[in-house]
């Protein structure tokens, strides 16, 4: 069951981040009284050569969990994640860093389900 289908109220969006160094880019926050459903990861590179490392943070932990470490993605390549379902709390994030400068982009697409305080 998807977090979409639990009859709360919930809205489905999707982010972009973009990145031309080695920072690290917090695609997506799952915000206060939220609970989100990633169904959508998309990296592309369109500049250079670059290793390409996805991680979900988990706010209550402080831990961060590498999703994907180390993809490399020639000009042009790319990777997609698009039949997964992570479930995200308040303040977990999505986050892509690439090892070198690159042209890289990002999209990620969520459902964010409210979750009433009380």
């Amino acid at each position: 069951m998807t977090l979409s289908r639990q009859g709360k109220p919930s809205r489905k969006r999707s982010v972009y981040g973009h990145s031309t160094n080695t920072s690290t880019v917090d695609v997506y926050t799952c915000p206060a009284n939220c609970s989100t459903e990633v169904s959508y990861i998309h990296v592309h590179n369109s500049t250079g050569n670059t290793n390409i490392t996805i991680e979900w943070y988990v706010a209550a932990d402080s831990y961060t969990h590498h999703f994907l470490e180390g993809k490399n993605l020639g000009v042009g390549e790319f990777v997609t994640f698009s039949d997964i379902e992570l479930i995200l709390s308040p303040g977990d994030k999505i986050r892509i860093t690439p090892s070198a400068t690159a042209h890289v982009d990002s999209i990620v697409t969520v459902t964010e389900t409210l979750v009433p305080v009380g």
